[in-house]
């Protein structure tokens, strides 16, 4: 499966509430950084999967995929939500950017980015 699928499908089995397929695409050790690093940074699968469920019930995570661009180990994401929240995650034109870190086909890092020109430049860093 290319990247593309890996995070298409990913995303519609979080759609669906099923986190067991979720689960299986994160390695234990991942991490989610957010634009601004804080405590709300996740330092492993477990917590990931826990803000995923919280964020789901709360209809946060309603929206859709709108491009996938692999960039060396790295893969950009951009996510068009459904709603909004002014003071949350920002947007680009209506856009959230993800950066995704993988090693051996698992995600070890996923990377809030300001930007689409922040997450190019970030994927590019590795």
């Amino acid at each position: 499966m290319d990247h593309e699928q890996q995070v298409r499908a990913t995303w519609e089995a979080s759609s669906c509430d099923d986190f067991e397929q979720v689960e299986a695409q994160f390695a234990p050790d991942a991490k989610w950084r957010a634009v601004e690093d804080g405590e709300w940074n996740c330092e492993n699968r477990t917590q990931i999967l826990n803000v995923m469920r919280e964020n789901r019930a709360r209809r946060v995570l309603e929206g859709e995929v709108e491009q996938v661009v692999d960039v060396g180990e790295r893969v950009v994401v951009a996510f068009r939500p459904a709603r909004h929240d002014p003071e949350g995650w920002p947007l680009d034109n209506g856009i959230r950017y993800v950066v995704l870190t993988l090693r051996d086909e698992l995600v070890t890092e996923m990377k809030g980015c300001l930007n689409r020109q922040v997450a190019f430049d970030y994927a590019n860093a590795a």
